[in-house]
């Protein structure tokens, strides 16, 4: 997807753990496969979910989440494991939902979209 320097469209999230908010980190488990499978069954989504650091884990095939993020991906929203967590984490080739993104392809996003980190 390109988009021209200085236009902003849509929201891109950027996940950087497996749970959101500080405190409890299972609650933030909790807390954020709610929120995607809430997302999920909504006709308003991000252009794209950017996941890095431990995040990447959630599009792993044995991760509870794959099934929201494969009906968000099926509507067209992309998800994207940043490459070189998915390397360090040993999941190259183990991705369920999603594929992995260089830091260009994560910049393009990042650069030309309103982002919510979570």
């Amino acid at each position: 997807m390109e988009v021209k320097p200085g236009s902003a469209r849509g929201k891109v999230l950027l996940l950087g753990s497996e749970s959101i908010g500080r405190g409890d980190d299972d609650l933030g488990y909790e807390i954020l496969l709610t929120m995607l499978k809430t997302l999920a069954g909504r006709d308003d989504r991000p252009v794209a979910i950017i996941f890095w650091n431990t995040a990447v884990r959630l599009l792993a095939s044995d991760s509870p989440a794959v099934p929201h993020l494969k009906t968000l991906e099926s509507k067209g929203v992309q998800l994207l494991g940043g490459q070189l967590c998915v390397n360090e984490l040993e999941l190259a080739g183990k991705l369920a939902a999603g594929k992995s993104a260089t830091m260009d392809e994560i910049l393009d996003l990042l650069l030309h979209h309103d982002v919510v980190n979570l």
